[in-house]
């Protein structure tokens, strides 16, 4: 137990929802694919529970409302099949990916000359 309370802080160091890193990890070549698949997978897997925990309420309003209830089921059904797994996958890619790796990663994207970090404010 205490092994395990001494391994959190080192886990949580970064950032939990860096989804920007998580991102720039998927277009990397240097992660490897495993770890992509791996969180991609588990973005659908969570993605499909919670669709399937909301299958009473979508019947309900499919019954109450037929038309827009069945055009908007499959409208956000769509989005969430899509969004839902790329999103997750942005948020676990960073805990999945070689430690090494995401340091590299993070410490190039803060040396990149993005802009200041603060507004300029000119007077």
């Amino acid at each position: 137990m205490i092994g395990a309370a001494v391994r959190i802080p080192r886990l949580l160091r970064g950032s939990l929802h860096d989804v920007r890193l998580g991102f720039a990890l998927m277009r990397d070549r240097r992660v490897p694919l495993r770890a992509k698949l791996l969180a991609i997978l588990i973005g659908l897997a969570v993605t499909g529970l919670v669709e399937f925990l909301e299958l009473p309420v979508e019947g309900i309003l499919s019954i109450l409302l037929p038309i827009l209830g069945g055009v908007g089921d499959v409208v956000v059904d769509g989005a969430e099949m899509i969004a839902g797994p790329l999103l997750l996958a942005s948020v676990l890619l960073p805990f999945l990916a070689p430690r090494d790796l995401v340091a590299q990663i993070r410490a190039e994207r803060s040396a990149s000359p993005a802009g200041p970090k603060a507004p300029i404010i000119d007077v």
